[in-house]
């Protein structure tokens, strides 16, 4: 394990190396210089997979009261990328979290997962119930086939007339050519994304995390002709075997995880959802001070039981 530190007037940094088997895991530690108490830290997991960690970049702001910690999952950022790994399935990322933790040395912890992020940390919490203080969910995924028959739903009630009909022209048998289904595509996903996966100007380490975006690691996972288990996954049984405190958020506009907010709290009894009402799928972005005000309320609640 290779790290350097560095150091502002109010926290301090340290980046590292974890060397492992076949790959490497990139991580990040903020520390507060004032955390006499000793607060349990939180870890940050990503959206994805394939996306760094840098994506969550307004939750480093939490480490005004307590260590943050993020890495980035494999086949992504600066972790071993897709084309070291012929499959890839919950299981290897539950792996390289361990292997973080221990590395580390990291006995308890809260955790906080954005959509893919949530499954790793749903799974986290049923492994680790001990260590596990507490769970944020945020735009989460709790059964893939339920959010995409929820996401149809979705489509009929929030698209645009825009959305809608570029949808209809390419289902009723219209065949594009391939120039033209490109300016669909494009027009749609402009849309789309301006609408439902991030209402806000996309900040500078948005996009350079969507430009650096592994593309293979994403498919490794959510392409149904690769990974079976994800094309059916669904969590719902297990979690009422979360016992810990859990804060589930979600945005009111999410074109993404769709329904999922529900599932989570109607299976998790220790649970309080809290729908932002002007954010989709990256409310930490939208409405980054709301997002932080109910993360660092929770958190204190949480550890002043």
């Amino acid at each position: 394990m290779s790290s350097k530190i560095r150091a502002n007037a109010l926290v301090e940094k340290k980046e590292g190396l974890i060397e492992s088997k076949s790959y490497k895991t990139y991580y990040e530690i903020h520390t507060p210089f004032n955390n006499i108490n000793d607060s349990t830290p939180i870890i940050l997991l990503a959206g994805g997979p394939g996306l760094s960690y840098t994506t969550l970049t307004p939750l480093f702001n939490l480490a005004k009261g307590r260590q943050v910690i993020a890495y980035d999952q494999l086949g992504s950022g600066k972790s071993t990328r897709s084309g070291n790994f012929s499959s890839l399935n919950i299981k290897d990322f539950m792996e390289q979290f361990n292997i973080v933790v221990t590395e580390l040395d990291i006995n308890k912890f809260h955790l906080l997962g954005h959509s893919w992020g949530t499954i790793l940390g749903v799974n986290i919490a049923l492994e680790y119930p001990e260590k596990t203080q507490s769970l944020i969910l945020h735009s989460g995924i709790a059964n893939w086939k339920k959010c995409l028959k929820e996401r149809r739903k979705f489509e009929k009630e929030h698209f645009p007339d825009e959305l809608k009909q570029i949808i209809k022209t390419v289902s009723e048998g219209f065949k594009p050519s391939a120039k033209e289904m490109k300016r669909f595509s494009s027009e749609f996903n402009r849309l789309f994304n301006r609408l439902f996966y991030c209402r806000a100007e996309y900040p500078e380490y948005l996009l350079k995390s969507i430009e650096d975006k592994d593309v293979g690691t994403n498919q490794l996972i959510w392409n149904p002709e690769n990974n079976k288990e994800m094309a059916t996954y669904d969590i719902c049984d297990r979690l009422n075997e979360i016992k810990c405190p859990t804060l589930i958020l979600s945005g009111k506009y999410d074109g993404i995880s769709v329904g999922q907010a529900s599932l989570f709290e109607a299976g998790i009894m220790n649970s309080k959802h809290v729908e932002l009402q002007n954010s989709s799928h990256y409310s930490h972005i939208e409405e980054e001070l709301r997002f932080l005000e109910h993360v660092n309320t929770f958190l204190k609640d949480v550890e002043n039981k």
